[in-house]
């Protein structure tokens, strides 16, 4: 607890250094105002912290307005939105001194920036709406995607802005990546169709990005970027075996109560004069017959990404599952209060019967589904590209 107070002070010294006077010592105009608007809600009458403020806000209003300034006599089309954000922050800094006190708001002068405001954000919204227009008719994946975040800027800008929205559906389409999952056997074996279905009922949907998108059913309608295929190349099925062991197991119980003796053999008393007895504490031993049915499926291959603009093959990798069956059963003789837990959960089971290599192969196509999903997530970046 100590040790917490002396932190807790430390930051607390550390926090009061960080004065609004030295941020504006720093050229931090915009967090000295901020720390002095602070103070002055709770002591309008604080002259220090008045002071500050004025210098900070006069300061911090001088340099945007002078690279307002700046910007307007460059004239470059592309300045505007940054005039726009330029006046969204005179007027959301002079907004935090309206909120002050009679008393200290009285010492500043306000304008008003509507005008400024709505002509730099209708130019700059048309700014990024025409370069959208410019990405959009070079056709290609990246152009659209360029095209998409300059209309998203300008409705972020302009909400409602023409047809921006309907630009930025167009320009997201246009820029989405599809990969389409797909399952191919090559192992040799005949398999069920309803392993290939389930394999296909993998939740790749949750992986989607914004310019990526995963199909398990093939859409006629769309043009894929990427195939991934699960190759499965090697099932196999172990046998069906019964492993057998039989083991001891021992522990002390007590056996109801026995005189507690001294050392001449005669039996103790306490402080009244009673016997005095005591737990009588037994070995007792058990011999357990345990039984355990085992049997695996194994699925192995790779899931092997295609790029279909270029034809190629760009990454494979290995994949496998094992499904695992177990069963455990036993018997025991000798002293049941011998069983430890484990044993005493299987002592009175009986065998059961093998799941069927099909019951097999479904158990694996679960692990399947889950391996190829992280596979697939360690490679959305490629995928989007």
């Amino acid at each position: 607890m100590k040790n917490i107070s002396v932190i807790l002070l430390i930051s607390v010294m550390l926090i009061s250094c960080a004065s609004s006077q030295r941020m504006l010592q720093k050229g931090q105009y915009d967090r000295a105002i901020d720390r002095s608007t602070e103070k002055l809600m709770k002591k309008p009458n604080n002259s220090k912290e008045l002071g500050v403020l004025q210098e900070a806000y006069e300061l911090a209003n001088m340099f945007d307005r002078e690279r307002i300034e700046y910007l307007e006599l460059e004239g470059r089309d592309e300045s505007w939105i940054e005039i726009y954000q330029l006046y969204e922050q005179l007027n959301y800094r002079q907004n935090k001194v309206r909120r002050l006190p009679t008393q200290v708001r009285s010492q500043f002068t306000f304008y008003n920036y509507d005008q400024d405001i709505v002509e730099s954000k209708s130019a700059a919204a048309e700014i990024s709406y025409k370069r959208g227009l410019d990405f959009m008719q070079k056709g290609d994946k990246v152009s659209a995607r360029q095209a998409y975040y300059e209309f998203d800027r300008a409705s972020r800008i302009f909400p409602g802005y023409q047809d921006v929205d309907q630009k930025m559906a167009i320009t997201h389409q246009m820029g989405l990546n599809h990969a389409l999952f797909l399952v191919e056997n090559n192992s040799g074996m005949v398999l069920p169709e309803y392993f290939d279905t389930e394999l296909k009922k993998v939740t790749l949907r949750e992986l989607n990005t914004r310019w990526l998108s995963f199909d398990t059913q093939e859409n006629s309608n769309i043009d894929y970027d990427y195939f991934l295929v699960l190759n499965i190349t090697d099932i196999a099925y172990s046998p069906e075996t019964i492993e057998r062991r039989i083991y001891t197991e021992s522990k002390e119980i007590q056996d109801g109560l026995r005189y507690e003796m001294d050392n001449n053999g005669n039996v103790k008393k306490d402080s009244l004069g009673n016997d005095i007895r005591v737990p009588n504490l037994v070995n007792v031993t058990a011999e357990i017959t345990e039984a355990k049915q085992l049997k695996s499926a194994f699925v192995g291959g790779s899931l092997d990404i295609f790029d279909l603009t270029t034809d190629q093959l760009v990454r494979t990798e290995n994949i496998s599952v094992e499904a695992v069956f177990q069963h455990l059963s036993g018997s025991f003789t000798g002293n049941k209060e011998a069983l430890s837990n484990d044993s005493a959960r299987i002592v009175g089971g009986r065998e059961v019967p093998f799941p069927s290599n099909e019951n097999m192969l479904m158990d694996s196509a679960q692990l399947l589904k889950e391996r190829s999903k992280t596979i697939v997530s360690r490679n959305r970046r490629l995928l989007e590209n």
